[in-house]
């Protein structure tokens, strides 16, 4: 595969990947009278399941047998439990009506990001990186300002711009094929989600399957959407520079801010409007920068082989 082509199938892997991350308070919402927590659980074992039907389909096994053999316990229960907690606070703030700040705390998370690729991975910036990076901090911070003068502190989007970045810090301490090491990460939170799901149902809650199909699908796809962005991620990371990663994580937050004031309709102040252009300004100028980079690139791949 080209340089080009292979940077193109990164994007759309990215982009699809994003979307439907993007896309989950629709799927949520619907699923809001079984509370956040038992929706965390049937999503864990949803998810296993479907994650373990990959590996056996991709012939992972015994890629699987390798890193059981390989990788350290401790660490994957750190990035588990960081993985449990982040999934919980964000089905929390979908489930009560608070799409506008799970999207703050996503806005967050890719300033982060690009902040430990400089430092930790030493990648460089050009003009027009940085010129996006400084639009993006001051969209970010005006709506971090809306927020706050609301009179409730952030704590949702705070918890959920932590995890998200910390993630990927620790996510480098567990290496390995991706779908693999995710089986494991959720594999260690199934024994809690089904004697979660196990108590709840003999105290007569949770969800009765078999009594409404929409909800019994619903459920389903929580673990499939969970499986499908995971594994299109993984193969946009190995094609493309952590800072084109870093703004597609832009994409997720914009579908819920979008969510939430069209669809939920939740309020939008001119401040919180201002924010969400500046990050569209952000996104452009990046976007621009990356196809001259990449053409700039190419012509010089040709020169170089003429």
């Amino acid at each position: 595969m080209s340089e080009r082509n292979e940077v193109r199938s990164g994007l759309v892997f990215g982009l699809s990947a994003t979307l439907l991350w993007g896309s989950y308070p629709l799927w949520y919402k619907p699923l809001a009278a079984l509370g956040s927590y038992n929706l965390l659980a049937w999503r864990i074992i949803f998810a296993e399941l479907f994650l373990i039907g990959l590996i056996l389909a991709t012939k992972r096994l015994g890629v699987f047998r390798e890193t059981l053999s390989t990788i350290k316990f401790t660490n994957v229960l750190t990035v588990a439990a960081l993985l449990g907690f982040w999934w919980l606070v964000y089905i929390y703030g979908i489930l009560t009506g608070r799409v506008l700040e799970v999207a703050f705390g996503y806005f967050l998370s890719p300033i982060m990001s690009m902040i430990v690729s400089r430092f930790f991975f030493k990648e460089k910036m050009s003009g027009l990186q940085n010129v996006a990076i400084v639009l993006a901090v001051i969209g970010v911070a005006l709506m971090g300002f809306q927020l706050l003068s609301l009179q409730s502190f952030p704590w949702i989007a705070i918890v959920i711009g932590f995890c998200y970045s910390f993630y990927g810090i620790f996510k480098k301490r567990v290496p390995g094929d991706s779908i693999v090491v995710q089986s494991m990460e959720i594999g260690i939170m199934v024994p809690f989600a089904a004697i979660f799901l196990c108590i709840v149902g003999m105290n007569g809650g949770g969800h009765n399957f078999l009594h409404s199909t929409s909800m019994d699908l619903l459920l389903l796809a929580t673990g499939l959407i969970t499986v499908l962005p995971l594994w299109w991620y993984s193969r946009a990371a190995k094609q493309l520079p952590m800072i084109t990663l870093s703004f597609l994580q832009f994409v997720p937050p914009i579908c819920n801010f979008l969510l939430a004031t069209l669809v939920y309709h939740e309020t939008v102040s001119p401040l919180k409007m201002a924010a969400f252009l500046l990050i569209w300004a952000a996104l452009a100028v990046f976007t621009w920068n990356s196809i001259a980079a990449g053409r700039k690139k190419v012509a010089e791949n040709r020169l170089k082989t003429a």
